[in-house]
């Protein structure tokens, strides 16, 4: 990037990762005409289903485990973390969720309750009930996986906090305990 002196900068945030391949890249630039030329706008809502969202949808379905064969586009990423709390809350029949201290997951409300930063959090209060902050990368995380817990969500490599990567098997264990058959 270059200031209006003319004075060049390296974009070490790269705009939250979309301008990780540079500022005006040409190929992304061609991909983006190309786009246009295209489609100017498609619903990921379904209201007007175009071809690309059913061939991507396809595509997706056809790589992934035959139980999980069906696609819920969304607008952001904030909306997935939304839809991934609500349908682990419906597919466990369980309310609590666990999410991790200094981790970030979007604006919105349910997801501004997970986020990981009190400064946050505290102006919009009361948030969802039933979420637990624990530390990324803890024991205590995966011992506080209980019959109540519908979901754990986190980042697989925590980057609010400063990039920080998981031990070797702490990821593993936290699957591994979400996954546990509830009592009858």
């Amino acid at each position: 990037m270059r200031d209006v002196n003319g004075k060049e900068y390296i974009d070490l945030i790269g705009g939250i990762s979309v301008a990780n391949v540079g500022h005006r890249h040409p190929k992304v630039v061609n991909a983006i005409h190309q786009q246009l030329d295209n489609y100017m706008h498609i619903m990921v809502y379904g209201e007007f289903v175009e071809a690309p969202q059913v061939q991507y949808a396809h595509f997706l379905a056809q790589h992934l485990p035959e139980r999980l064969n069906s696609v819920y586009f969304t607008n952001s990423g904030a909306e997935a973390v939304e839809g991934a709390m609500k349908l682990a809350k419906r597919a466990t029949n369980r309310t609590g969720i666990i999410a991790c201290e200094n981790s970030y997951h979007g604006s919105t409300q349910g997801a501004l309750s997970i986020i990981g930063s009190e400064y946050w959090r505290n102006a919009y209060r009361p948030l969802l009930p039933g979420i637990l902050h624990l530390q990324y990368n803890s024991q205590e995380l995966i011992d506080s996986i209980n019959t109540n817990t519908a979901c754990v969500i986190l980042e697989t490599v925590q980057a609010e906090a400063g990039i920080i990567v998981p031990g070797t098997h702490w990821l593993q264990a936290v699957r591994k305990n979400v996954q546990k058959p509830v009592p009858s």
